[in-house]
Parts: structure tokens; C-alpha cells; sequence
């Protein structure tokens, strides 16, 4: 069996800044759009929700992505780390995960096939936008060890930090990688 292309589309905050759950928000909603741009550039898709999320649940059946609960309320680490716990015990070979945002529509698919196509397996692969550093960031396999020790609110940042050898700077002209909705006035 080949090993896979994964991503982890991270979709279990709360929306604090935007007032309301900017995951629904716009018509088609934000992460529909999100999860759009991602699904044909990956072999399979895991959504991080939260675990009381039902309504979300059923928005996303049958859309194409496999779906899981964090089973407590905890920040970005326990989100990330609960998605790649899920994935590691499905028991398929693993090339590479590519860690979303949810709150990123804008993220054009040429860019996410140039995160695919400089993923060699061995780097992560980050994209810059005239220098920002931006998202979603693409991990080898065998980093997912790593980030299913996370926890609490910290992100991928420190595994990032501590393989800083092996990071891959990818500049691209899409401003998509560096926008995300926080605020209710952010262009959706």
C-alpha cells in the first residue's frame, strides 16, 4: 500500500474574536470553502471538531472528509494532537500531514499543490508570502509522533523550532496562506 497524503483541517475553536461561529459563516460557509480548496490535493482529510459540534457534524457528512470530536474543550495542542492520534491509529502508511486552519478560505488550490509537490517526506514545507510565514504547513511522517504529544494551547510552533534544520521555506504569491477570519469585518 502507498503511503498517503494526509491533511488535518483544524476546526474545533470557539470563535471568541468573531462573536459567533465563524465556521458557518457566508454562503457556501467558511469551512465548507476551506475544506473545498483541500480535498482534491490530499489521498484523505480528517476535520478536528469540537465534541458537543452536532450541528457541524451534520453539515459535513457525506462531504468527503473523515471527522472526529476532541473529546475535551482544550486549546490548539489538544485539537492538533487528538487529529493526528486519530490518524496514526488507522494504521495506513503515512507520507505527509499537512496541518489547516478552518478560518482560511482563501488559500488557492495552486498553492496547496505546490505545499504537495515540495513535500519531499523529509522537510517540513512552510509557505511564505512576501515573507510572512503562513499556512497550512506540511510535516513528514515521522514527525506525527511529536505532534500527538502536543497539548494546551501551543501549536506545532515548538516542533517547528526544534527542526529548524529541516524546515523548507515556500514562497508563493498567494495572499490566502498568511488570511484568516478572526473579526466579523474580515472579507469572507
Amino acid at each position: 500500500m502507498p503511503s498517503e497524503r494526509l491533511a488535518l483541517l483544524l476546526a474545533a475553536g470557539f470563535s471568541r474574536r468573531y462573536g459567533s461561529d465563524k465556521r458557518l459563516a457566508g454562503s457556501p460557509p467558511l469551512i465548507l470553502r476551506t475544506l473545498s480548496t483541500l480535498l482534491p490535493c490530499h489521498d484523505r482529510v480528517l476535520v478536528v471538531l469540537r465534541r458537543d459540534d452536532e450541528a457541524l457534524r451534520r453539515l459535513l457528512a457525506g462531504c468527503g472528509a473523515g471527522l472526529t470530536q476532541v473529546p475535551l474543550d482544550g486549546g490548539l495542542g489538544d485539537s492538533l494532537a487528538h487529529g493526528v492520534r486519530t490518524l496514526l491509529t488507522q494504521g495506513r502508511p503515512i507520507h505527509s500531514l499537512t496541518i489547516a486552519l478552518a478560518d482560511m478560505p482563501h488559500l488557492s488550490p495552486a498553492s496547496l499543490q505546490a505545499l504537495r509537490a515540495a513535500q519531499s517526506g523529509r522537510e517540513i514545507v512552510r509557505p511564505l508570502y512576501q515573507g510572512q510565514p503562513g499556512h497550512p504547513v506540511s510535516f513528514p511522517a515521522d514527525l506525527l509522533p511529536e505532534l500527538a504529544s502536543l497539548s494546551g494551547e501551543q501549536g506545532a510552533q515548538s516542533i517547528v523550532a526544534r527542526h529548524q534544520a529541516r524546515l523548507r521555506c515556500l514562497p508563493l504569491g498567494d495572499p490566502g496562506c498568511v488570511q484568516d477570519i478572526d473579526w466579523p469585518g474580515d472579507p469572507l
